[in-house]
């Protein structure tokens, strides 16, 4: 193995359109809401978070994927608690 081979071994790139499995948990950070639900952005994929109202919005929260769709990057998950602040909070 060359040099070069052995300082990038075990590197990989992340994809902008990962695919997620339905049934895991995710933490993620809710962009918006319309009251009810929210959005949150993994890269270029899409999910919206049933239960996710304002009070959950630039908060990171632990979703459970419940559909996705990996040909248009988009799903849905449902709430399960609020994990953390965002770092922009102040």
């Amino acid at each position: 193995m060359s040099l070069f081979g052995k300082y990038l071994k075990g590197w990989r790139f992340r994809a902008n359109r990962p695919s997620l499995e339905e049934g895991s948990e995710i933490d993620v950070f809710v962009a918006e809401t319309n009251g009810t639900s929210g959005r949150a952005y993994v890269g270029d994929t899409e999910l919206v978070v049933e239960g996710a109202g304002p009070e959950a919005v630039e908060k990171q929260v632990r979703v459970r994927v419940t559909e996705f769709d990996e040909t248009t990057a988009t799903g849905r998950g449902e709430l399960i608690e609020i994990v953390g602040e965002s770092s922009y909070s102040g």
